[in-house]
């Protein structure tokens, strides 16, 4: 049923009524009108670094002030433009006033977080140089490969990479020994300026498969002809699987890739060849480069600086190391340093792998140059408890050391990488640098037993992670920073530099995928694990903090096997992943060499 409401106007009617004695009274004045405002987005919603535009306008007003989102007085109409730089609803509201009073009008506009980086990546193919290289009677057919080095070398605005390649054992033959070389190569993938790339090989190396002479371990960056460009420093050494024993037949020459020209660059071998692990660049504040490596065969510490009549030894200009004989278990020179671990520079400090003059302790020593002349300042040792027999996973045996580690005994101890933060970490002014430590738990639980032989596959490793802050030049360990932090990813390299943009260090564990000795695989594809510096000396795991993941390699990402690193890679001022694989082998679905870059479309922000 429909109700009908019926309403009868009711008119009033005015009479005016006579008088004596009259004149009429005066007319009641217009009543002043009230202001109206209005106010409107455009677009009301967005995701966040995008810009909103606000327009709004008003009548019967004198005057406007705006409130919650924006702030200030404003005229009485108007246009602005806001970038919303964190998610949730935004109003914007404003208040006009005239002389009948005042009215208010809002907005709302919603920002929303869209994913990091674009969904679909940049593809660097492969070039699939390798078999003419990996075609020994020892060797795999496909490479591993150690590096992808981001460096602009043709100056497009787009970083090119150098990737080194090389060369496994086969599997049947890891633990033999082999006397020949690990067959390696280097491939340049060339940038088109438009996320294309091409094979820069003969560009860059006049060659088609230039070489650095074996397996890389780790590499460090720096100009060390002075020409303004990068340079390139490798540890170098032929640990591709097969015996550690004899130790000689791991050793290959220190290389560098060093610049020529405007976008040229050649391979130097200096030094004498040494089973390779640690190296690093040091500047001096007079102006000299020099390249430092060390490894583990007896040669020690090995120093040289670019001039224009060739390669300089300048190893005296820093600590000598201890010598060891041939077999690498006997000291022949008894010295005051022991870097072949693992050394890092920074700001007149070595920070290096040492040992106590009885060998009965090892860890840290920090190392300070005043006038060019170094002096060991302070040292941080964890005593040795015993040690024990162990069969390594190349199939040679020897002593193992056991530490005393968070209440349990494991195998070594050993600051196996390190790195200085580039920018500050807290407001206290100190150095700061970080160091993981690589040991080794029983996998079943069970204790260590002094002079007992173990094979290094009863063991799941572990990286424990120790920060330190140079004050009056004494190593201080302080509380670990991490709100999280998972000890059994595996690590070898490391970015510690400011990652978004707010002047304080962030962190990057650069984590392969595979997990060889870990108890938990990480099957990412390459993903690296970031903590960002709350710019309080906190670090907060990143993706812990998403709700959503970073990208890792398409074709790895069940295969526990990659790695990666951020990187501006497009020169927009935003981190970018790089991610790619560990190894060839196409047991991983397939993986086909090739390199995926997921372009960002923000800054690493904490929600």
């Amino acid at each position: 049923m429909f109700k009908i409401n019926i309403v009868i106007p009711v008119l009033f009617f005015l009479v005016s009524c006579g008088g004596g004695g009259g004149g009429g009274s005066a007319a009641d004045p217009a009543p002043i009108p009230m202001p109206t405002v209005s106010i409107s987005a455009n677009p009301v919603s967005l995701f966040v670094n995008e810009q909103a535009a606000i327009s709004w306008s008003s009548t019967n007003s004198t005057a406007c002030e705006a409130s919650e989102s924006w702030q200030g007085v404003k005229s009485t109409s108007g246009e602005e433009i806001y970038t919303i730089t964190v998610d949730g609803s935004h109003v914007y509201k404003i208040k006009c006033t005239g002389g009948g009073g005042s009215t208010e009008s809002s907005v709302t506009v919603i920002a929303e977080y869209k994913a990091q980086f674009h969904e679909e990546p940049i593809v660097i193919n492969d070039p699939k140089l390798y078999p003419q290289v990996c075609n020994t009677d020892y060797s795999e057919a496909q490479p591993s490969i150690q590096f992808a080095i981001p460096v602009d070398i043709n100056n497009d605005g787009w970083e090119d990479f150098m990737v080194h390649q090389w060369c496994d054992l086969y599997r049947d033959k890891f633990g033999d020994v082999i006397q020949n070389p690990t067959p390696d190569l280097i491939v340049v993938h060339l940038s088109n300026g438009d996320g294309t790339y091409r094979d820069g090989n003969q560009e860059i190396f006049g060659e088609d498969i230039p070489s650095l002479g074996g397996a890389s371990r780790k590499y460090d960056r720096g100009d060390l002809n002075g020409d303004g460009r990068d340079d390139f420093a490798f540890a170098m050494n032929w640990e591709d699987g097969r015996n550690g024993d004899p130790w000689e037949y791991h050793r290959a020459s220190p290389a560098i890739i060093l610049s020529k020209g405007e976008t040229e660059y050649e391979v130097i071998k200096v030094g004498t060849p040494d089973w390779g692990h640690a190296v690093t660049i040091v500047e001096h504040d007079n102006g000299n480069v020099d390249a430092l490596f060390a490894g583990f065969t007896g040669i020690g510490l090995q120093a040289y600086r670019y001039s224009s009549e060739g390669w300089l030894d300048v190893k005296d200009e820093y600590p000598p190391e201890n010598i060891m004989s041939d077999d690498g278990f006997n000291i022949i020179d008894i010295g005051t340093a022991s870097w072949n671990t693992e050394f890092k520079h920074q700001d007149n400090y070595i920070v290096a792998t040492d040992q106590s003059t009885n060998y009965l302790e090892r860890g840290l020593a920090l190392w300070f140059r005043e006038n060019n002349v170094w002096s060991k300042v302070d040292q941080k040792l964890t005593p040795i408890e015993f040690f024990i027999n162990q069969i390594s996973w190349q199939g040679s045996e020897g002593s193992a050391a056991v530490y005393l580690v968070n209440g349990e005994y494991s195998i070594d101890y050993t600051p196996e990488t390190m790195c200085f933060f580039e920018d500050k970490f807290d407001d206290s002014g100190n150095t700061t640098f970080l160091g993981l430590f690589a040991t080794s738990f029983h996998k079943e639980g069970r204790a260590i037993i002094e002079g007992e032989t173990y094979n290094q596959n009863n063991f799941n490793t572990s990286q424990e992670v120790k920060v330190f802050q140079i004050q009056d030049n004494k190593m201080v360990e302080i509380e670990s920073p991490f709100n999280i932090y998972d000890n059994q990813v595996f690590a070898n390299f490391l970015d510690c530099r400011d990652l978004n943009n707010d002047g304080y260090t962030d962190f990057s564990r650069n984590a392969f995928s595979r997990s060889y000795g870990y108890e938990t695989p990480r099957l990412r594809g390459g993903t690296p694990i970031i903590n960002i510096n709350t710019t309080q000396g906190q670090m907060v795991e990143y993706e812990n903090n998403q709700s959503y993941e970073m990208p890792g390699h398409e074709l790895l990402l069940d295969a526990g096997h990659g790695q990666g690193f951020p990187r501006d890679i497009n020169g927009d001022g935003i981190e970018d992943i790089v991610v790619y694989g560990e190894t060839m082998r196409n047991e991983f679905n397939n993986y086909d060499g090739s390199i995926h870059v997921y372009l960002g479309y923000y800054d690493f922000v904490l929600e």
